[in-house]
């Protein structure tokens, strides 16, 4: 009997010590390269954020005014900014068939994603993540971001443009 309560007490301490390396494994954390509004590499790991799509870098919208506006610039400039110059912390959700990790990326204790969506420089993907639907209607109403612009989702754009 002591046999096999100490094979079991072994076969959960391994259990939980690779359940540790698999999460540990799971975060990356660095200095991130924005390029664009919801894509990010730390080191040579590229990031999407997950639940979220941002305009593409050169993603035109149009302004009050019906005159151009580089709302994917402008879009990759507000995440810029919310990082700052500190290290951020991605917490992977999976990957994509590119191998382009899908993660959570928080600068200190801002969630990035959630932070793109509120802001209105992301539109949130409800197939994803549910919950950032009401932060994408917050800024709807506010007419933050591109919710005060006129633009095409980044889909349809993605398909017309690339």
């Amino acid at each position: 009997m002591r046999t096999t309560v100490a094979a079991m007490g072994l076969i959960l301490a391994v259990g939980i010590l690779g359940s540790a390396d698999v999460v540990q494994a799971q975060q990356l954390k660095g200095r991130p390269q924005i390029t664009s509004g919801d894509t990010l590499f730390i080191g040579r790991q590229e990031v999407r954020l997950s639940g979220i799509d941002a305009p593409e870098t050169d993603q035109y919208c149009e302004n009050e005014f019906g005159r151009p506006f580089q709302c994917g610039i402008q879009a990759m400039d507000a995440l810029r900014e919310m990082v700052g110059r500190i290290s951020v912390i991605c917490v992977a959700e999976g990957t994509e068939d590119s191998g382009r990790l899908i993660g959570t990326c928080y600068a200190g204790d801002v969630n990035l994603n959630t932070r793109m969506v509120r802001t209105g420089w992301a539109l949130a993907l409800p197939d994803e993540r549910p919950d950032y639907a009401p932060l994408e209607q917050m800024a709807k109403r506010e007419k933050a971001g591109i919710w005060g612009l006129k633009f095409e989702h980044p889909s349809l754009w993605r398909q017309q443009n690339q």
